[in-house]
């Protein structure tokens, strides 16, 4: 009997070929019918899988105006995210730096 982890190797060098996904699929219902501890624990697997979310629905991700200095994350469905440090925002520009000491006045022209 196999117990399915030859077949879940092979997946995972190509998740997309849909022999290989048959195949591990068809050792996991020959040793689920074989092993009633393996089926209650597949079934209640598959009971927490079917509750987790894929990912359906419409997502629109936007940002408008302003600066972004730090991560922005667009997408749906995160958890366990985490950053370091924020980024620094930088100095604005020489024209619109304050002069504090009103040394030099603005330049009309």
């Amino acid at each position: 009997m196999s117990a399915g982890l030859d077949e879940l190797a092979r997946l995972e060098e190509n998740p997309a070929d849909p022999a290989r996904a048959q195949a591990l699929s068809t050792a996991l219902a020959v040793r689920a019918a074989l092993d009633a501890d393996f089926r209650r624990s597949l079934e209640a697997w598959h009971e927490q899988a079917k509750r987790a979310h894929t990912g359906g629905g419409t997502v629109h991700n936007e940002v408008k105006g302003g600066n972004q200095y730090g991560p922005v994350v667009m997408g749906q469905n995160f958890s366990n995210l985490s950053f370091g440090s924020p980024a620094a925002a930088p100095a604005p520009p020489a024209t619109a730096r304050q002069d504090p000491d009103h040394s030099n006045p603005p330049q009309r022209g």
